[in-house]
């Protein structure tokens, strides 16, 4: 490995994490300085070459960086004060954690002298170090520089191997100026060592299933080319959850939107889930007459849900996505059944859940018109909101990395600062936020960062002056004279925007959408599109849905 820097005596912590952003490539730190991080930013000063992005808010800092992240595939930083500052920046962090981000995350911390005394000092956690271990696959405490290099070379190791989850380097206030000796070394990106014989056992139960079906999650998103050759070789129906949306191309010919996944569940013999913790499949129900192959570079993710008690036989395959398919595709080759083209039947099933949700309405029309305007490598982020769930369903993604999300942790309100991320790492793509008008102003400050830096992303706000989902529920399960707490009232958004310096404009209907969009593509700025919208079907029966088996 090569280093990123010859140790010299005047170099100190500050200087040691600006090496390690250099080292992981990272050029943009979406920050929110403050006195504990003082000397670290006195530093950056002359980091010319990594650019500060100052956000409103440290829940900002972070979403920021999932999002640029997830856009690219490769790790980005944010860094925030202690205290206050963390816990405000953890549920971006616990975001990133659910939805694959590589986000190193820099905070300051108390005084040494302080640490554990419970004094009271400003920005105090009682025990910061716990609170980010539960948002990162490895966090570190750097209390003075003489073990720093070995702390920091651990932690970017850790960022780049296996998994792409946060990593959390919390720095003292009284550290950042001591001296770090020693050499920094560019981290490899490091994966599971592949199972000879899981994959052959994985390659001969494939090649002699009947009825193999795929389920694909964001673990497989740079495995794009090598699961639709699994597919086909298998005649395997594909279906695709969260982050795996686009890695096999909607148009294809064996893809499939969840709902028809669940209908080839119902008789699947064998199903190879690739990246994917399954937890919506699991609904479906298992049995003695299925098999289900698991790959994962997550070791944590393994046969979680107790199948076996229904008879469900269970394996698993420890490994990179890309690796581990490259594997098996070359070992099922020879142990391949004869098997007919599924091309039909998933054409058929496909065509019945069009018809069955026909009645989706304005949702679909409105998936409709982003598809025709958003280039095919354009990049929609869903905030939790009612078009956000129903681009899982019926928005035709043709590429990988072009659908964002929270996760598992279906968090509210990160959209717009999400898409701000993405767009500021992938400045040549066209960055779309679907947000309602709840989680909207959670975060719609950011705008500012958006203005201030330059970031031509497009938000897209959906107003029915309610948390829509939530007073659909209470409707529906306590009745209609049963809401509670879920009525909004709102700003006029379109002034708001424009406070900003944000390009707005109102579009009433899915005609006026269309050039809406392209308008705001066309926008070398931070643009909005306000589209008021009134009760909409309900897409939940589409999504989540009962046992088949």
């Amino acid at each position: 490995m090569s280093t990123t820097q010859s140790s010299h005596p005047d170099r100190t912590v500050a200087d040691l994490i600006i090496e390690a952003l250099r080292a992981l490539e990272i050029d943009q730190l979406f920050c929110l300085p403050g006195i504990q991080n003082d000397d670290f930013f006195d530093r950056m000063v002359d980091a010319r070459d990594i650019r500060p992005i100052v956000a409103r808010h440290e829940q900002g800092v972070a979403y920021m960086a999932m999002g640029a992240s997830q856009a690219t595939g490769k790790p980005a930083a944010c860094s925030m004060v202690p205290g206050p500052g963390v816990l405000n920046a953890g549920a971006g962090l616990t975001s990133a954690y659910w939805a694959g981000g590589r986000v190193l995350s820099i905070s300051g911390a108390i005084a040494h002298a302080f640490k554990g005394r419970g004094a009271g000092v400003l920005h105090e956690l009682p025990d910061q170090t716990a609170v980010l271990e539960q948002v990162s696959k490895h966090a570190t405490y750097i209390g003075d520089g003489s073990q720093a290099i070995d702390q920091v070379q651990a932690a970017i190791d850790a960022l780049m191997a296996n998994e792409a989850r946060p990593v959390s380097i919390e720095v003292s206030q009284t550290a950042w100026s001591s001296p770090a000796d020693g050499m920094l070394t560019a981290p490899r990106q490091t994966t599971p060592e592949l199972n000879a014989d899981a994959i052959t056992e994985a390659a001969s139960l494939l090649g002699q299933a009947e009825r193999p079906l795929i389920v694909v999650g964001g673990g497989a998103i740079d495995a794009s080319a090598e699961v639709q050759k699994i597919a086909e070789m298998l005649e395997a129906p594909v279906f695709t959850r969260r982050m795996g949306h686009g890695v096999l191309d909607a148009r294809h010919r064996l893809w499939a939107p969840m709902t028809v996944g669940r209908e080839f569940w119902r008789d699947a013999d064998v199903v190879l889930a690739i990246g994917t913790r399954l937890e919506f499949p699991m609904h479906w129900g298992t049995d003695a007459d299925m098999t289900i192959v698991e790959l994962n570079i997550d070791g944590d993710s393994f046969d979680r849900y107790d199948v076996g008690q229904r008879g469900t036989k269970t394996m698993a395959i420890h490994a990179d996505a890309a690796e581990g398919l490259a594997a098996l595709i070359g070992e099922v080759g020879p142990k391949n059944r004869s098997r007919s083209d599924r091309s039909e039947a998933v054409a058929e099933k496909r065509a019945a859940f069009d018809a069955a949700s026909a009645h989706i309405e304005p949702q679909r029309s409105t998936m409709t018109a982003i598809r025709d305007v958003l280039p095919d490598d354009g990049i929609i982020v869903e905030d939790v909101t009612q078009m956000g769930f129903a681009a899982h369903l019926w928005f035709e993604f043709r590429h990988p990395r072009t659908f964002l999300s929270s996760g598992a942790a279906g968090t509210l309100g990160a959209g717009v600062s999400h898409a701000i991320g993405a767009q500021a790492a992938a400045p040549r793509r066209q960055v779309l936020n679907l947000v309602g008008d709840g989680g909207f102003l959670f975060s719609a400050t950011e705008l500012a960062t958006a203005v201030q830096h330059n970031i031509p992303v497009t938000i897209l706000l959906h107003d029915n002056g309610a948390y829509g989902n939530v007073q659909r529920i209470q409707r529906e399960r306590f009745g209609p004279d049963r809401t509670i707490a879920s009525t909004l009232k709102n700003p006029d958004f379109i002034k708001f925007g424009e406070s900003f310096g944000v390009q707005s404009q109102r579009a009433e209907s899915v005609d006026e959408l269309r050039p809406a969009l392209e308008s705001a593509f066309a926008h070398d700025g931070p643009s909005l599109i306000v589209a008021p919208m009134g009760d909409v079907p309900n897409p939940w029966p589409f999504l989540r849905m009962d046992e088949v088996r």
